[in-house]
């Protein structure tokens, strides 16, 4: 079997693992579900409602390249009994939490603490339990170092992406507050999948699937799987803005990569120690998504409305207010020099001059400034505002 067979159905075994499916039609049901929420708070779509599937596929590939790579050359292989928890545990993960808990953290690390619990309590997993390797302890502590370190670059990933994707396209909506106000907010949700090419030592696989390839390196036999890595983010945030928020997540998901990392080196002399790095990961991970949830919820409310002007949510694409530099949390006060206090006034106040628009905006750091934009015929009525205001 040439290598281009070989790798071509290494690919294909992705179609038999179930997270591939479920993880596409979450991400399609949160586009359906930000849709619907868009139409609710603004009476009209923001987005794409394909703008997750696109999130899903776009970045995760070049990514999984590179890692695919470097385990090739280091000869990172995964066992088949983690491939089978791993895709269990994630199933759950998503199920439960949809994306706000698939990090690599929790899926990895659950799916390493189980599948270690399985070897020392000698949990066969029927055809899926490769008889012809010998899983002696030296064995199972290597394999277990090794996917501490791939834990740690994955978190190392995981807070890169979270810094320089999750904040692009935020998802606006109004919502009330627990006195009843409409307020606005931002959903901050993303699914990034990594498909890793992953090396299988054994071949009893192929006594349940025939079809799949088998190569040799030296004395040894592998197959080829693609193991569909997931990552999920969700936060929501009613009082700062997107991307300081994803920023000091990231920061703090870096931190745990890192003390993962350390960890990872001090049990190459102790393996038991990647045991405390699988906990730890799991626990420091909910945690951080658990500390920004009760800040935000206990913190200030920034967009919500004002007596002296009308605060902006955000602006639709390609329309007039997406060519001024506005940004979530200003405070529009004048619309050609007509000072405002609702969307009735502001109206109003366009129809002034239909072929030039000038905002006096507030900006965050409270100080006036002037925006300005010409108006053509075929141009959002409504300028493409989207403004939180009372109802």
């Amino acid at each position: 079997m040439n290598v281009i067979e070989i790798i071509l159905k290494g690919i294909l075994s992705l179609l038999l693992q179930p997270v591939f499916y479920l993880s596409i039609l979450l991400t399609v049901l949160a586009g359906y579900n930000r849709v619907k929420w868009e139409r609710r708070s603004f009476s009209v779509r923001i987005y794409s409602p394909f703008l997750e599937l696109k999130n899903f596929f776009s970045l995760g590939i070049g990514i999984a390249i590179v890692l695919s790579v470097v385990s090739f050359f280091i000869g990172f292989g995964i066992m088949q009994v983690w491939i089978v928890i791993f895709n269990i545990v994630t199933i759950l993960v998503l199920i439960v939490a949809m994306f706000r808990l698939s990090s690599t953290a929790i899926t990895i690390g659950i799916s390493s603490l189980v599948f270690y619990f399985c070897y020392y309590y000698d949990i066969k997993f029927g055809p899926f339990q490769d008889t012809l390797l010998s899983y002696d302890a030296l064995y199972i502590d290597n394999f277990m170092i090794a996917m501490t370190f791939l834990l740690a670059i994955l978190l190392f990933v995981e807070a890169w992406l979270i810094q320089h994707t999750s904040a692009k396209s935020p998802s606006p909506s109004l919502r009330k507050s627990g006195r009843g106000k409409l307020i606005g907010g931002f959903q901050l949700r993303k699914l990034w999948f990594i498909p890793l090419i992953a090396f299988v030592p054994g071949t009893e696989i192929t006594h349940i699937f025939d079809f799949w390839p088998i190569f040799n390196i030296g004395s040894e036999s592998y197959t080829l799987v693609l193991l569909p890595l997931v990552i999920g983010f969700q936060q929501q945030t009613r009082s700062e803005l997107p991307e300081d928020l994803s920023r000091k997540i990231a920061m703090q998901v870096t931190t745990l990569a890192v003390i993962v990392a350390a960890i990872g080196l001090i049990s190459i002399a102790s393996p038991v120690m990647t045991l405390v790095a699988f906990v730890l990961a799991i626990i420091s991970r909910f945690w951080i998504s658990w500390r920004f949830y009760r800040t935000d919820k206990n913190a200030p409310l920034r967009y919500k409305p004002e007596p002296d002007g009308i605060v902006i949510l955000g602006a639709r694409k390609d329309t007039p207010s997406s060519r001024m530099h506005l940004v979530a949390g200003e405070k529009i006060t004048e619309v050609n020099s007509i000072p405002v206090k609702n969307r009735t006034e502001l109206y109003e106040a366009l129809n002034k001059n239909r072929a030039f628009c000038k905002l006096k905006v507030v900006g965050l750091n409270g100080e006036p400034r002037f925006e300005q934009t010409a108006l053509y015929e075929n141009d959002s009525f409504e300028l493409g505002l989207l403004l939180v205001e009372p109802r």
